[in-house]
């Protein structure tokens, strides 16, 4: 027995939005007119969204798909989940037999919305698509505009989605009269029960092209190559996405148009790093600049800042830029740049550099091992 959860990916408490998103994803990968599609997939995936995106159709299912999951019976995902039932009422006329002229199963069919999933998947809105756009740390702070391109099943640029051949009109559907729908009244044990399907003749659009478009075949829409310019908003973070109304994948006939979300993947800086809206980054300073006080230079996001450093710093401490870091979105608030200054030690002192800090260090009356180096003393006996 099939299973819509497996189908779907999911498990069996996803909620709403989980299965919204696993369905755009495996439509998009096994839908028919794209280069590998699957046709049969694609209706399973239809038939488990249309059950488990509907809060009442789920509840039956979970009540019935583990009822009826016995050995001989189809379950919801069986070809007919009340085959058993309807066996009962063959003696009415109301078996599946081809006698009747009379399908019982279609009426729970139509009850619990599993009528053709073709026509049903006309119905059905374009797919979302989504892509990765990879920018850099600075634009990534400040924004950029992006030229993208992606394919996607878009409009007929020849007949503008209407299918029909360039000179050639549109007529009514004769199966369904214009009505886009076909209306059946069926007999039941429980009297009379009306349905309406999408015709399938027109895909509920109640018309018909005199001849079809060559180039999509009627279809209104075809898989093409398209350019969009993207507008990435100041302040962005890597892994967020930016979503683009209206340029997913167009619908079916009438349907509304899919969704295109745009994933950033932002390339790390050499020097600067970012934590939410702070720019963070280190700076060496020398043991005479953080003794004696000086002004260094300091690489931000906006350039070249002079800093001030106190006399006395000591290494690891952390310096305030204002104002100097990310842009918050929609919003006119910038965070800080935080600065971490760490003291460099000299490796190689000079004679006289050495003499000065050894009468610095007898001043402060502390110990310093001042013996010269096997290399000192070979130099000193030259001298």
């Amino acid at each position: 027995m099939a299973d819509y959860y497996d189908i779907l990916g999911v498990h069996k408490g996803a909620s709403a939005e989980e299965i919204r998103r696993a369905y755009r994803k495996l439509a998009h990968e096994h839908h028919p007119d794209k280069t590998g599609g699957d046709d049969k997939k694609f209706r399973e995936i239809n038939q488990a969204y249309q059950v488990l995106s509907d809060e009442g159709k789920r509840v039956q299912y979970d009540r019935f798909g583990t009822t009826f999951e016995q050995p001989g019976s189809g379950g919801f995902g069986g070809a007919d989940p009340f085959a058993d039932f309807t066996r009962g009422f063959s003696g009415f006329g109301f078996g599946n037999g081809s006698n009747s002229g009379f399908d019982f199963g279609d009426i729970f069919s139509d009850i619990f919305g599993f009528g053709t999933q073709q026509e049903g998947s006309r119905r059905e809105r374009g797919v979302d698509l989504e892509m990765v756009l990879e920018i850099s740390f600075l634009e990534a702070v400040f924004g950029v505009e992006k030229e993208v391109k992606l394919q996607k099943r878009d409009v007929c640029p020849v007949c503008r989605g209407n299918g029909a051949k360039p000179g050639t009109k549109l007529r009514t559907c004769g199966k369904c009269h214009g009505q886009g729908q076909i209306r059946r009244v069926q007999r039941t044990i429980l009297g009379n029960i009306a349905t309406s399907t999408t015709c399938a003749e027109c895909g509920g659009r109640g018309k018909i092209p005199e001849q079809t478009c060559d180039t999509c075949e009627g279809k209104g829409v075809k898989v093409q190559i398209k350019t969009l310019s993207v507008i990435i908003p100041p302040g962005i973070d890597d892994g967020q996405r930016v979503r683009i109304t209206g340029q997913g994948e167009v619908g079916y006939h009438g349907s509304a148009t899919g969704d295109l979300y745009i994933k950033v993947r932002v390339v790390a800086h050499a020097t600067l790093k970012r934590d939410g809206l702070s720019i963070l980054s280190e700076t060496p300073i020398s043991f005479y600049q953080a003794a004696l006080g000086s002004r260094i230079e300091v690489q931000t996001v906006d350039g070249p800042v002079e800093m001030k450093i106190p006399a006395g710093t000591q290494s690891g401490k952390i310096f305030r830029l204002r104002a100097k870091g990310v842009p918050e979105l929609n919003s006119r608030h910038r965070g800080d740049h935080l600065v971490t200054v760490y003291v460099v030690t000299p490796t190689k002192l000079s004679k006289k550099e050495r003499e000065i800090l050894q009468r610095l260090a007898e001043e402060k009356g502390e110990l310093v091992d001042v013996g010269e180096s096997v290399w000192d003393k070979i130099k000193g006996q030259f001298e």
